[in-house]
């Protein structure tokens, strides 16, 4: 990994899994709450959702920076719920199953997303660019730059794994 690069790939790979994290937890929380039951909502063996990753890194790209908060909600709320709707329908037509429903929520939209997940999806944003952001930039400058390097290796290679077993388990399912 090239020195120049190597703080910025740790504070994306840390990034990637704080939020993956935050949207299992989510996930697993209204699991417990609607049902009173544990269900491992996350696709991967590791406690990460990585559509909220994703999600996340879509709003980096768009925004690149810290916004006024209540702008943030909204343009976050809007946008994510845009990028869950797509990615319902890209992930059954890939794996031929849903992985997800609102059916039953109020507000639901097209059983896909939720106006009530849309302003969770919102207020996580809003605390991804106040608080994950600057903690990650923190973290990536503080720590020994060897020890971003491998502990960027280790997770990129750790979710490559665990996303090639859990993608091969998908499909045999299908």
């Amino acid at each position: 990994m090239e020195k120049k690069y190597s703080r910025s790939i740790f504070r994306y790979v840390f990034e990637f899994y704080a939020a993956g994290f935050a949207g299992w937890i989510y996930e697993v929380s209204v699991m417990w709450i609607m049902f009173r039951k544990y269900e491992n909502r996350g696709i991967l063996h590791m406690p990460i959702v990585p559509i909220y990753a994703v999600g996340a890194f879509i709003l980096l790209a768009v925004l690149r920076k810290k916004r006024n908060p209540l702008f943030l909600f909204i343009f976050s709320a809007l946008l994510t719920t845009g990028f869950e709707l797509g990615a319902s329908y890209l992930l059954e037509f890939l794996f031929h199953q849903e992985f997800w429903t609102y059916s039953t929520w109020p507000l639901s939209i097209l059983d896909r997303s939720c106006v009530i997940s849309s302003a969770i999806f919102g207020v996580m944003a809003v605390a991804y660019f106040w608080m994950l952001r600057p903690v990650s930039g923190w973290l990536s400058q503080k720590l020994p730059e060897k020890l971003c390097i491998v502990l960027s290796v280790i997770g990129i290679g750790a979710l490559a794994a665990d996303l090639a077993i859990s993608v091969s388990e998908l499909i045999k399912e299908r």
